[in-house]
């Protein structure tokens, strides 16, 4: 579908005459430049119907004038102009031409690249709703695979369970085989048990005398153990008194030591001063013999 142009033809009239009234030749380049938008191609063919509107304009003005004048000015102008833009003329009707034809192809191919964005846009489209069904239908299948999954496991736990129970079907016999002999086995027991009973029943009597026993053996093993004790007290105290009649024996016999000691020295030292003595008295006999004694006057009275 082709798109609408973005400018139209009297736009591009306005910005012409304005242009031209500023004493400037319009061309699409500085008209496309004035209104700022739509496409080179475009301007120029609205350009080219406002010239062709401007030769128009003139040939109205000349219809105005006598024909006499105007068919001699337009003589004499044509032979001016003929000769100064014959080759002008050839080479602007080939221009033309080009460029109608470069505006034709410009527009189709614009045309064309339009019809291919909206075709691209619908594909573009149509790919967007094809990936989200891809996508919901690869959802679908992986929600379906793991449902398969769980039924084919439940499927495989049923057989199982089935296998078993059908073991458990043909064990039945045996099983009751063994219950009943459980059950003989049981009564067997509960005979034992009953027997049992009544041996308890003997020994708990037993066991009570011997209780009994027990606590006044524990009675008298206490007392014992208490006149145990307060022995061991007393003799503890005798040991300690023992312990310090010996310490006193020591203290006693180390000062008797001391004293012997003592009085051996002091006879010792008597023992030398009984012979300083002697020896004293007989240096003192010895002289007294030497030297007289002399006679006192009572003595010569008598």
């Amino acid at each position: 579908m082709a798109r609408e142009p973005s400018i139209t033809f009297e736009q591009v009239a306005v910005a012409a005459d304005n242009i031209k009234a500023q004493s400037q030749k319009p061309t699409a380049r500085n008209v496309r430049e004035a209104l700022g938008a739509g496409s080179m191609a475009t301007v120029l063919k609205f350009l080219q119907q406002w010239q062709s509107g401007q030769v128009r304009q003139s040939q109205a003005i000349d219809d105005t004038l006598d024909v006499s004048i105007v068919r001699a000015i337009s003589n004499q102008i044509a032979t001016k102009v003929q000769e100064a833009t014959a080759d002008a003329t050839a080479q602007l009707a080939d221009l033309q031409s080009e460029t109608d034809t470069l505006i034709t192809e410009n527009e189709r191919q614009a045309t064309e690249l339009e019809n291919k964005a909206v075709e691209l846009g619908a594909l573009q489209e149509q790919h967007s709703a094809l990936a989200g069904r891809t996508e919901q239908l690869e959802d679908e299948n992986e929600r379906q695979a793991a449902a398969l999954l769980t039924e084919r496991q439940a499927s495989e736990g049923a057989r199982v369970e089935l296998a078993k129970a059908e073991l458990r079907l043909e064990a039945v016999p045996r099983i009751e085989a063994e219950i009943e002999k459980v059950r003989l086995e049981l009564d067997e027991e509960r005979k034992k048990s009953s027997s049992l009973h009544e041996a308890a029943a003997v020994a708990n009597a037993k066991l009570e005398s011997e209780t009994s026993l027990r606590l006044s053996l524990q009675e008298q093993l206490l007392k014992v153990t208490k006149s145990a004790e307060e022995n061991a007290d007393r003799a503890i105290k005798a040991t300690e008194q023992l312990s310090n009649e010996k310490v006193l024996s020591q203290t006693l016999q180390a000062r008797t030591e001391a004293l012997s000691r003592e009085l051996a020295t002091a006879n010792d030292l008597a023992k030398k001063a009984g012979e300083f003595a002697a020896e004293l008295k007989g240096q003192l006999a010895a002289t007294t013999k030497k030297t007289p004694v002399k006679k006192s006057p009572s003595q010569k009275t008598e």
